[in-house]
């Protein structure tokens, strides 16, 4: 599926306002938080944080790999009034 394909106003968007200095704190907070809610209470997570997004992207593609395939994991970026922000999605597979 192209991203084009997959009309975003359809998703569920949780946004996130945190910022984190490492890599590590960011991964701790995704794997605490939005990894748990993301494809449950939300379909998508936006942040401006880039660690943020790759931790959720990452742990999105490995629970993929490591389980059975639940997920369409999408990603990309959007510059909103001068702000690149980091958008993270699933859809469910049928």
């Amino acid at each position: 599926m192209k991203l084009n394909d997959h009309n975003s106003e359809s998703i569920s968007w949780f946004v996130e306002k945190i910022m984190f200095k490492t890599v590590r704190e960011a991964h701790e907070w995704v794997y605490s938080s939005a990894y748990n809610e993301i494809g449950y209470l939300y379909d998508g997570y936006k942040t401006i944080d880039p660690k943020l997004a790759y931790a959720l992207l990452y742990e999105l593609v490995r629970s993929n790999t490591i389980h059975e395939r639940r997920h369409e994991v999408y990603c990309d970026e959007e510059l909103i009034e001068g702000t690149l922000v980091y958008k993270v999605w699933v859809k469910k597979l049928v």
